[in-house]
């Protein structure tokens, strides 16, 4: 008879202890949700929650490009979670992987076949690991913009452990993250499609611009809209100087550079000609007769 009741009590205490397991993680789980649910709404995305032994996911829509968002736990972290982003990067065409030099081995990315890459921007290096197959296609895309863009990703909320893979077809980036706040993640996803952006600019290296509203457009030039290269019926940003394809300006009413939203364009090319003096000039009314 006691063992029956000390197994009964036994069979109490696990199920206790489960549901308060459960519980923790049903509350932990949701505040993680609702982070997600508030970044899926803001990008126009598909949310799939999480649940006890399940992490939230959401679909990220940026322009023409598709993104997922992810949380996972680290393991042997004390339960310390790394936030990815996962993003359509069209022109990129080798294997690059930069990472902060404090982050712990396990969250490093693979290097096999990478060389370090070598560059002069004295303040980057103090922080970042370069690796690439083709050290001077990295060289070149890291521009100004695309450096700036990954400092603020580091810095954001937090500076933390943070590694940014780029590969044919793909810009992935992970960082060790604390908070489940949803304009935390949504600040999180912003800053990774500004460097999806600088990413597409530094590789456009075809778009040289002259002085006035003329632009000199050649082979390699893309739409930053739709990809396809930029052929005929061109606009340019007023603002910031980016070319688009005409039907794709129209159809989204503004720039679509991160950050810019100018609505304002203008055409390309040699300004026309100015007509004849007595074609320009206005006809001269005649002048109303004195009253007498």
């Amino acid at each position: 008879m006691e063992v029956v009741v000390l197994a009964i009590l036994f069979v109490a205490f696990i199920l206790a202890a489960a549901i308060v397991i459960a519980a923790q993680a049903g509350s932990q789980s949701s505040g993680w949700n609702q982070a997600f649910e508030h970044a899926a709404r803001r990008f126009h995305g598909r949310l799939t929650r999480g649940g006890w032994f399940s992490q939230p996911s959401a679909w990220i829509q940026h322009g023409e490009a598709a993104g997922r968002l992810t949380v996972n736990k680290l393991p042997r972290s004390g339960g310390e979670r790394c936030l990815q982003m996962t993003i359509q990067q069209r022109d990129f065409r080798s294997k690059c992987e930069i990472y902060y030099y404090q982050t712990r081995p396990e969250l490093q990315p693979g290097s096999r076949g990478l060389s370090a890459v070598e560059f002069d921007w004295e303040e980057f290096r103090t922080r970042w690991h370069v690796l690439a197959s083709d050290g001077d296609e990295v060289r070149h895309v890291l521009s100004d913009g695309v450096r700036l863009a990954i400092d603020h990703l580091w810095r954001q909320p937090v500076p933390s452990e943070i590694t940014f893979s780029l590969s044919p077809g793909w810009l992935v980036v992970r960082k060790v993250w604390s908070t489940p706040r949803g304009v935390d993640l949504e600040e999180f996803v912003e800053r990774v499609c500004a460097l999806h952006d600088q990413l597409n600019l530094a590789a456009a290296a075809g778009i040289e611009f002259i002085a006035g509203d003329e632009a000199q457009l050649l082979d390699a030039a893309r739409c930053g809209v739709c990809g396809d290269n930029l052929a005929s019926e061109i606009v340019v940003c007023k603002r910031c100087n980016t070319p688009h394809h005409r039907d794709c300006w129209e159809y989204g009413g503004l720039c679509a550079t991160y950050g810019c939203g100018s609505r304002e364009c203008f055409y390309p090319g040699v300004a026309p000609l100015a007509a004849p003096h007595w074609e320009s000039r206005p006809a001269r009314e005649p002048r109303p007769a004195k009253p007498r």
